[in-house]
């Protein structure tokens, strides 16, 4: 009687283990009430679009799995279990690359209501692996010898098998795709009469635009800089080879981005957006005003992205005291844009 009595005494949990158990439930219960509310916004949405829908379907269970699996962990700390500690081991590294990966400013469904917070967000599934990995009252209370993986412990390694497996077979259909995507010698290509090109896509600037003789090609984004020669503007354009994402809830992030930095403390509106699809491309135009001072900015920001080429070309307007770039001539110059620019090296003019 006394030695169980012992033993119940010995692994009562530490109050800093009661707390941190508290915080990661709490942590765990927003990430899956954000995670299911996103479910039924686009999820099922980008699954359905998916070149891959089935693989893409076992990879977000994967990623649910682990909010289950988590939450196991706990009720098997607040059992005593054998089997908690190394479960939460399992469980954490996983959170801290997700939340890592994620990246905060794609985490909307999390107040961040201060960085010192967001750091902290970020930082408490691997402060609490290093807890459960150093602390001495932890090793005294539940002695490495008296713990097990289990039945738990071995679904948590199956779940790490299962995301490896279906990281390497997205990696392994990325590339694949972007074989079909590769920058070719621009000098190869047959150009018609006025056009540019940097080897992703082929472009025509209008009329009035001329090509900055002071900026030079970026060497990691391939950007054209222009003036306009009858108004005060600046124009900005960029061949890329990215993926084309389908649901407008992704796209958003790329304009703020992109948003000049210039112009990014001054913003006070949006003005209006549309959007595009067809079968090949999705064309896609946002403008924003801004207010600097007595002086007014209008921004044009506007994209046209290949579905099967991950061949894009975006197009940036910076005008100032007034806005003479309508939504339909950023329209008008994508449309004369081309990305499967394959074709053209067989033709001629």
């Amino acid at each position: 009687m006394n030695t169980n009595g012992t033993n119940q005494q010995t692994q009562k949990p530490s109050t800093t283990y009661t707390v941190m158990l508290c915080i990661f439930f709490c942590f765990l219960l927003r990430l899956s009430i954000g995670a299911i509310s996103q479910f039924s916004n686009w999820l099922v949405q980008e699954i359905k679009l998916s070149d891959s829908p089935v693989f893409i379907s076992l990879y977000y269970l994967d990623y649910f799995l682990w909010f289950v699996f988590g939450f196991w962990s706990i009720i098997l700390a607040l059992k005593v279990s054998k089997h908690a500690i190394p479960c939460l081991k399992l469980c954490l590294p996983f959170h801290f690359i997700a939340i890592l990966i994620t990246g905060l400013s794609r985490i909307s469904f999390i107040n961040l209501t201060s960085s010192w917070l967001s750091l902290l967000i970020v930082l408490f599934p691997l402060i609490f692996f290093i807890y459960l990995c150093s602390s001495k009252e932890i090793n005294q209370a539940y002695p490495k010898s008296e713990r097990s993986l289990g039945l738990p412990g071995l679904i948590g390694i199956a779940l790490y098998v299962l995301l490896a497996l279906l990281s390497i077979q997205m990696m392994i259909a990325d590339i694949s795709k972007r074989q079909n995507s590769k920058k070719i010698d621009a000098a190869k290509i047959e150009l018609h009469e006025g056009e540019l090109t940097d080897g992703r896509a082929i472009f025509k600037p209008n009329e009035t635009w001329i090509l900055d003789s002071c900026a030079v090609l970026n060497p990691v984004q391939d950007a054209f800089y222009f003036h306009d020669t009858v108004w005060p503007s600046s124009i900005f354009i960029v061949c890329a080879t990215e993926e084309y994402e389908p649901l407008r809830y992704n796209y958003i992030y790329s304009i703020s981005e992109n948003q000049p930095d210039e112009l990014r403390r001054f913003y006070k509106d949006d003005i209006d957006f549309k959007e595009i699809e067809t079968n090949e491309n999705v064309i896609y135009v946002d403008q924003y005003f801004y207010q600097a001072d007595s002086t007014t900015y209008y921004w044009t920001y506007a994209s046209k992205l290949g579905k099967k080429l991950e061949k894009g070309i975006r197009l940036s307007i910076i005008e100032k005291d007034s806005l003479r770039t309508t939504i339909e001539d950023a329209i008008e110059f994508l449309d004369r844009s081309s990305l499967n620019i394959k074709d053209r090296l067989l033709k001629k003019d």
